[in-house]
Formats: C-alpha cells, sequence, structure tokens
C-alpha cells in the first residue's frame, strides 16, 4: 500500500465543504501529490467515501468525474476510462406523477430520502471504455477484459472480453478464443501490483501469443 502525506490526509477532510470548485482543486493537488490518477490512494479515498464510487489502482481518466459516474459504482484495476464517459444507475421514475428530480433526489431540497434506489454496478478489471460512451441504469455487470467502442449505448450486462459497440450497444466479437479467456480470468494477473509485473512487462508489450479473435454474431450486450 502506498503511504498517505499528511497533507493528502487534510486534503482528504476537506474535501468535506460542499464546494464545487474547492472539490475540484483538491482533486487535483492529491494527484499531483501522489504521481497522478493512476497511483493517487487518496482520490480513491475522497471517491469512496463522498461519492460512493469504488476505483482500483493505475485506472485513470474519466472515471474521476463524479458529476458523470452515478454512486455505487464499482471499477476494477487497470481500466482505462476516456473523457466523457457517463454511468448512469439509476432512471427517471416513468410510473411516477412526474419525472422532475425534485420528487425524488433529495439534494435538491424538495425530499428527505432517495426515492429510486442507485442499482449498484460493477465493471471489472482490464476494462476499455471509449470517449463518450454511456452505460445505463439496468446494467449490473461488465466483465473482466471488456472494450467499450466511443459512443457505444450500452444497455445490458457485458461478458469478459467482449468489444462491444453501437446504439444499442451489441457484442461485433471477443478478444480471445473462449478457452485464452479462460486462462486469463483464472491468472487474475490484474490483482498484482505494477511492481509485481515489471519481471513481464514483453508480455504486455506485444500481441498476445494466443490472439486469435473470434468472430460474434452481432448479438445484443447480454
Amino acid at each position: 500500500m502506498r503511504r498517505v502525506s499528511r497533507t493528502a490526509k487534510v486534503l482528504f477532510r476537506m474535501y468535506g465543504f460542499q464546494s464545487r470548485r474547492l472539490r475540484g482543486l483538491i482533486r487535483n493537488i492529491v494527484c499531483h501529490l501522489e504521481g497522478g490518477q493512476m497511483y493517487s490512494v487518496t482520490i480513491r479515498r475522497i471517491f469512496s467515501f463522498y461519492h460512493k464510487i469504488d476505483i482500483g489502482m493505475y485506472t485513470h481518466g474519466g472515471c474521476f468525474e463524479p458529476d458523470l459516474i452515478s454512486p455505487y459504482t464499482t471499477i476494477g484495476r487497470y481500466c482505462s476510462v476516456a473523457a466523457g464517459v457517463r454511468i448512469i444507475n439509476r432512471d427517471h421514475p416513468v410510473h411516477f406523477k412526474s419525472t422532475h428530480a425534485f420528487f425524488f433526489n433529495p439534494k435538491l431540497g424538495w425530499c428527505k430520502e432517495e426515492v429510486i434506489p442507485y442499482i449498484p454496478i460493477e465493471i471489472g478489471s482490464d476494462v476499455w471504455i471509449g470517449h463518450g460512451a454511456v452505460i445505463l441504469a439496468n446494467v449490473t455487470q461488465i466483465g473482466h477484459g471488456a472494450v467499450i467502442s466511443a459512443g457505444a449505448v450500452v444497455n445490458k450486462n457485458v461478458p469478459p472480453y467482449a468489444i462491444v459497440v453501437g446504439n444499442p450497444g451489441r457484442v461485433v466479437r471477443y478478444r480471445f478464443p473462449p478457452e485464452v479467456i479462460e486462462t486469463l480470468l483464472a491468472s487474475r494477473w490484474w490483482q498484482k501490483d505494477i511492481e509485481e509485473l515489471q519481471q513481464d512487462l514483453d508480455e504486455f508489450q506485444r500481441p498476445f501469443q494466443h490472439l486469435t479473435p473470434c468472430t460474434g454474431s452481432g448479438e445484443e450486450t447480454g
């Protein structure tokens, strides 16, 4: 576990002040102090405690935008999340008298508690989510190693190592054959820190030895 400085601990407590500008500044500072998004322990503590968003080590990018990522989102390690990605894990209530947020969002001051619950979503490790992709509220899981293309609108769960494109999102193929996917899932290499993987870096810097993509049938995600 990386050490957290006294300054970072103070900034963590200061983040409790309800100021959008101050919070944005603190996020930038702690990332700078701790080597960037990929390495910062404090930014992960901030998101978990204040935003109810859990982000694994070495994951980076648009996932550190609390206005775009809903609470109760869990993102694994070594993920790459492009700018403009939105994760939405609750909908407006079309079966209520009104769909307006006044009537279900207590932050707006007109109701005392959350009327529409958030649906937790778990995104695995080594997932790549492209620019502007949208993950909708009925999605609860995106498997390890999945790829979500830029602009995709995902409305169903995504299997491990699937490549998803389009609106609605559909699986166009898988990154590897089934037996290779099983091997990768069993290895759980992403549980290792980057320092532990250093001796095997060459394995991650060239096409995978068993790379033989399987062409899918273009089914929708699920």
